[in-house]
Protein backbone atom coordinates (compact mmCIF):
# COMPACT_ATOMS: atom_id res chain seq x y z
CA UNK A 1 0.00 0.00 0.00
CA UNK A 2 1.47 3.71 -1.08
CA UNK A 3 3.01 5.83 1.95
CA UNK A 4 -0.04 8.50 1.49
CA UNK A 5 -2.81 5.20 1.57
CA UNK A 6 -1.49 4.20 4.86
CA UNK A 7 -1.45 7.75 6.15
CA UNK A 8 -5.19 7.79 5.42
CA UNK A 9 -5.90 4.49 6.92
CA UNK A 10 -4.65 6.11 10.20
CA UNK A 11 -6.72 9.08 9.48
CA UNK A 12 -10.21 6.70 9.43
CA UNK A 13 -8.77 4.49 12.24
CA UNK A 14 -8.24 7.03 14.40
CA UNK A 15 -11.67 8.83 13.32
CA UNK A 16 -13.78 5.88 14.11
CA UNK A 17 -12.28 4.23 16.96
CA UNK A 18 -11.44 7.31 18.57
CA UNK A 19 -14.94 8.73 18.16
CA UNK A 20 -16.43 4.98 19.42
CA UNK A 21 -14.56 5.46 22.66
CA UNK A 22 -15.07 8.62 23.27
CA UNK A 23 -18.85 7.82 23.09
CA UNK A 24 -17.90 5.55 26.21
CA UNK A 25 -17.62 8.96 28.00
CA UNK A 26 -20.16 10.96 27.21
CA UNK A 27 -22.44 8.78 27.60
CA UNK A 28 -21.28 7.56 30.86
CA UNK A 29 -21.26 10.79 31.94
CA UNK A 30 -17.45 11.40 32.41
CA UNK A 31 -17.33 14.24 29.69
CA UNK A 32 -19.67 16.54 28.06
CA UNK A 33 -19.55 19.19 24.90
CA UNK A 34 -20.34 22.29 24.71
CA UNK A 35 -22.32 22.19 21.46
CA UNK A 36 -23.19 18.51 20.49
CA UNK A 37 -23.82 17.84 16.55
CA UNK A 38 -24.79 14.68 16.31
CA UNK A 39 -25.35 12.19 19.55
CA UNK A 40 -23.85 14.07 22.44
CA UNK A 41 -20.72 14.46 20.05
CA UNK A 42 -19.30 17.74 18.67
CA UNK A 43 -18.95 18.06 15.20
CA UNK A 44 -15.14 18.13 15.53
CA UNK A 45 -14.63 14.76 17.52
CA UNK A 46 -13.87 12.68 14.05
CA UNK A 47 -11.69 14.83 13.05
CA UNK A 48 -9.41 15.65 16.31
CA UNK A 49 -9.64 11.35 16.48
CA UNK A 50 -8.00 11.32 12.79
CA UNK A 51 -5.78 13.48 13.46
CA UNK A 52 -4.13 12.09 15.89
CA UNK A 53 -4.34 8.67 13.75
CA UNK A 54 -2.61 10.74 11.46
CA UNK A 55 0.07 11.85 14.03
CA UNK A 56 0.29 8.39 15.27
CA UNK A 57 1.38 7.27 11.48
CA UNK A 58 3.82 9.73 11.39
CA UNK A 59 5.52 8.98 14.49
CA UNK A 60 5.26 5.46 14.26
CA UNK A 61 8.42 5.32 12.56
CA UNK A 62 10.48 7.74 13.79
CA UNK A 63 9.10 5.64 17.14
CA UNK A 64 10.20 2.11 15.96
CA UNK A 65 14.01 3.75 14.62
CA UNK A 66 14.56 5.29 17.89
CA UNK A 67 13.50 2.46 20.46
CA UNK A 68 11.82 -0.50 18.76
CA UNK A 69 13.56 -3.68 17.68
CA UNK A 70 15.41 -3.85 14.65
CA UNK A 71 12.76 -4.99 11.92
CA UNK A 72 9.40 -3.28 12.87
CA UNK A 73 7.29 -6.19 14.98
CA UNK A 74 4.68 -7.80 14.10
CA UNK A 75 1.21 -7.69 15.75
CA UNK A 76 -1.15 -10.32 14.46
CA UNK A 77 -5.09 -10.24 14.34
CA UNK A 78 -5.71 -12.10 17.79
CA UNK A 79 -3.17 -9.63 19.22
CA UNK A 80 -4.64 -6.57 17.69
CA UNK A 81 -8.38 -7.78 18.70
CA UNK A 82 -7.64 -9.02 22.26
CA UNK A 83 -5.82 -5.49 22.92
CA UNK A 84 -8.63 -3.47 22.06
CA UNK A 85 -10.54 -5.20 23.93
CA UNK A 86 -8.73 -4.69 26.99
CA UNK A 87 -8.00 -1.23 26.75
CA UNK A 88 -11.84 -0.85 25.93
CA UNK A 89 -12.47 -2.17 29.36
CA UNK A 90 -10.32 0.11 30.81
CA UNK A 91 -12.48 2.50 29.38
CA UNK A 92 -15.35 1.37 30.84
CA UNK A 93 -13.78 1.04 34.19
CA UNK A 94 -13.05 5.14 33.67
CA UNK A 95 -16.92 5.85 33.22
CA UNK A 96 -17.98 3.71 36.04
CA UNK A 97 -15.26 4.78 38.82
CA UNK A 98 -15.13 8.07 37.66
CA UNK A 99 -15.01 10.39 40.45
CA UNK A 100 -14.93 9.14 44.03
CA UNK A 101 -13.25 5.92 42.29
CA UNK A 102 -10.72 8.34 41.04
CA UNK A 103 -7.73 6.96 42.84
CA UNK A 104 -8.76 3.36 42.31
CA UNK A 105 -8.73 4.19 38.90
CA UNK A 106 -5.15 5.40 38.90
CA UNK A 107 -4.00 2.10 40.84
CA UNK A 108 -5.58 0.27 38.46
CA UNK A 109 -4.42 1.39 35.43
CA UNK A 110 -0.85 1.60 36.33
CA UNK A 111 -0.89 -1.87 37.64
CA UNK A 112 -2.72 -2.95 34.47
CA UNK A 113 0.07 -0.88 32.39
CA UNK A 114 3.01 -2.31 34.42
CA UNK A 115 1.34 -6.01 33.39
CA UNK A 116 1.13 -5.33 30.29
CA UNK A 117 4.66 -4.29 30.52
CA UNK A 118 6.15 -6.89 32.30
CA UNK A 119 4.01 -9.88 30.63
CA UNK A 120 4.27 -9.49 27.14
CA UNK A 121 6.86 -6.48 26.18
CA UNK A 122 8.09 -5.59 23.29
CA UNK A 123 11.04 -3.44 22.83
CA UNK A 124 10.19 -0.13 23.01
CA UNK A 125 6.80 -0.45 24.69
CA UNK A 126 7.76 1.84 27.25
CA UNK A 127 8.67 4.50 24.99
CA UNK A 128 5.34 4.78 23.35
CA UNK A 129 3.30 4.28 27.22
CA UNK A 130 5.34 7.25 27.84
CA UNK A 131 4.53 9.12 24.89
CA UNK A 132 1.05 8.71 24.93
CA UNK A 133 0.29 9.90 28.85
CA UNK A 134 2.34 13.21 28.26
CA UNK A 135 1.17 14.15 25.06
CA UNK A 136 -2.51 12.69 25.60
CA UNK A 137 -3.27 14.66 28.41
CA UNK A 138 -1.48 17.96 27.21
CA UNK A 139 -3.36 17.75 24.05
CA UNK A 140 -6.56 17.16 26.29
CA UNK A 141 -5.83 20.10 28.47
CA UNK A 142 -5.31 22.22 25.38
CA UNK A 143 -8.84 21.87 23.70
CA UNK A 144 -9.94 22.11 27.22
CA UNK A 145 -9.14 25.83 27.61
CA UNK A 146 -11.10 26.50 24.50
CA UNK A 147 -14.43 25.50 26.29
CA UNK A 148 -15.14 22.68 23.80
CA UNK A 149 -15.79 20.29 26.31
CA UNK A 150 -15.23 19.52 30.46
CA UNK A 151 -14.90 16.84 32.38
CA UNK A 152 -17.46 16.32 35.28
CA UNK A 153 -14.92 15.53 38.01
CA UNK A 154 -11.33 17.36 36.91
CA UNK A 155 -8.69 17.37 39.43
CA UNK A 156 -5.69 19.28 37.81
CA UNK A 157 -5.42 21.46 35.04
CA UNK A 158 -9.07 20.51 34.01
CA UNK A 159 -8.50 16.66 33.62
CA UNK A 160 -9.16 13.92 35.77
CA UNK A 161 -5.97 12.42 37.57
CA UNK A 162 -6.16 8.64 35.58
CA UNK A 163 -6.50 10.49 32.57
CA UNK A 164 -2.56 10.42 31.55
CA UNK A 165 -2.05 6.97 32.84
CA UNK A 166 -5.70 5.58 31.02
CA UNK A 167 -3.65 7.16 27.70
CA UNK A 168 -0.12 5.36 29.29
CA UNK A 169 -2.60 2.01 28.29
CA UNK A 170 -3.42 3.59 24.68
CA UNK A 171 -0.16 3.74 23.90
CA UNK A 172 0.63 0.36 23.65
CA UNK A 173 -2.85 -0.06 21.82
CA UNK A 174 -1.99 2.63 19.20
CA UNK A 175 1.58 0.96 18.74
CA UNK A 176 -0.31 -2.89 18.04
CA UNK A 177 -2.59 -0.86 15.97
CA UNK A 178 -1.10 1.49 13.57
CA UNK A 179 2.15 -0.34 13.31
CA UNK A 180 0.96 -2.88 10.97
CA UNK A 181 -1.29 -0.33 8.89
CA UNK A 182 2.45 2.06 8.95
CA UNK A 183 4.85 -1.08 8.06
CA UNK A 184 1.87 -3.11 6.46
CA UNK A 185 2.20 -7.37 6.94
CA UNK A 186 5.24 -8.07 5.30
CA UNK A 187 7.22 -5.83 6.30
CA UNK A 188 6.77 -5.30 10.18
CA UNK A 189 8.37 -9.43 11.15
CA UNK A 190 10.08 -9.24 14.27
CA UNK A 191 8.98 -11.71 16.47
CA UNK A 192 7.05 -10.11 19.86
CA UNK A 193 7.20 -13.53 21.63
CA UNK A 194 8.57 -12.63 24.94
CA UNK A 195 10.77 -16.22 24.78
CA UNK A 196 11.71 -15.55 21.12
CA UNK A 197 15.12 -17.42 19.82
CA UNK A 198 18.59 -16.01 20.74
CA UNK A 199 20.88 -14.69 17.82
CA UNK A 200 23.72 -16.74 19.21
CA UNK A 201 21.38 -19.96 19.53
CA UNK A 202 23.96 -22.72 18.65
CA UNK A 203 22.82 -24.74 15.14
CA UNK A 204 21.04 -28.07 14.89
CA UNK A 205 23.12 -30.51 13.03
CA UNK A 206 26.47 -30.78 11.90
CA UNK A 207 28.49 -27.84 10.58
CA UNK A 208 30.52 -28.11 7.40
CA UNK A 209 33.75 -25.99 7.09
CA UNK A 210 35.63 -25.41 3.95
CA UNK A 211 39.55 -26.88 3.55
Amino acid sequence: MPRANRLAACFVLGAALGTLLDGIHLYGDVESYRDPLFGRWAWFVPLEFGLAGLGAGLAVPVMERRFGPPAPPHFGIARRVGETVVFTAAYLATALLDGDGAPWLVAGLLALLALRLVVAPVRGDWAYAAAAAVLGAVAEIAILQTGAFDYAHPDVAGIPIWLPALWANGGLLIRRLFVPLVYGADESRSDTSPASTPTNAVPLGPSVTGA
